[in-house]
């Protein structure tokens, strides 16, 4: 973290509880080490996808998403994309509206509203501008009830109790477009086949449903920076068909490929 990046978080903190903070970040701004806020923070994905790491989980957030991070909550923030584009609001509650993480797929009318307020300036105090501060206010407050449905919310890492597999899943992350199976990842590190499925089972992790949550985020992540098709994603992801790749994608996420394309133009 930069000196610019700790300075701005010590003008949230220190700001008056009737500020909403608008702040507009670029690839360079994303990689944050782990940090806190005295204000609820909501970020929308204008391009680029966003990893967000709370405790030992991580969270992937797709493009033209709404990330809502709670008050308080110590986060870190990165992306794999090579270009990223966020908009980022601070905003305090009276009464904190949500006591947990939450993705929201962003509608035309959340992504009209989310712009018109990203173009009021770096600040929107409520003492100059009551109206446009309630008008915010509000707004944010209705999020929840306004989205479509939860998002796309994926948790791609939940660092397990017992160490031992730690170099096993960050090699697994690292490999996860080829085409690996758990006698591979076995065989590399020293195991059993069976003694590793035992490992992953009591830390809740299945091999082949822990693969297809990475290939899918890698595929969306894909699909942000724009140069590749959905068959050509379905290859370089790790998936022998785009047939397979399709029921993959919509078993971990809700939705097809095609449909999520769409509602993200």
């Amino acid at each position: 973290m930069n000196d610019e990046q700790k300075n701005y978080i010590q003008t949230i903190n220190q700001s008056a509880d009737e500020d909403i903070l608008i702040k507009r970040t670029g690839w360079e701004d994303i990689k944050l080490k782990p940090h806190t806020h005295q204000k609820a923070q909501i970020i929308y994905t204008l391009s680029g996808t966003l990893h967000v790491q709370i405790g030992e989980d991580n969270f992937f957030v797709p493009e033209k998403h709404v990330a809502w991070i709670p008050e308080h909550v110590e986060h870190d923030l990165s992306t794999n994309n090579r270009q990223a584009s966020l908009v980022i609001f601070y905003v305090s509650f009276d009464e904190e509206k949500k006591s947990d993480f939450s993705v929201y797929s962003c509608n035309g009318i959340m992504a009209e509203n989310i712009r018109f307020i990203a173009k009021q300036g770096n600040i929107i105090e409520k003492a100059k501008n009551p109206d446009l501060y309630h008008y915010a206010f509000y707004f944010f407050r209705m999020l929840p009830a306004m989205s479509p449905n939860q998002g796309i919310r994926l948790k791609t890492v939940t660092l397990p109790n017992d160490s031992r597999l730690h170099p096993v899943l960050n090699y697994m992350r690292e490999h996860a477009c080829e085409d690996m199976r758990i006698e591979q990842v076995a065989h590399e590190f020293g195991f059993s086949v069976r003694n590793l499925s035992r490992l992953l089972n009591r830390s809740g992790i299945r091999f082949s449903n822990y693969m297809n949550t990475l290939r899918i985020t890698r595929a969306i992540e894909m699909f942000a920076d724009r140069n590749r098709t959905i068959q050509e994603t379905a290859f370089e992801t790790g998936f022998s068909t785009p047939g397979n790749f399709n029921r993959v994608f919509k078993q971990v996420t809700g939705t097809t490929p095609g449909e999520f394309l769409r509602n993200k133009e």
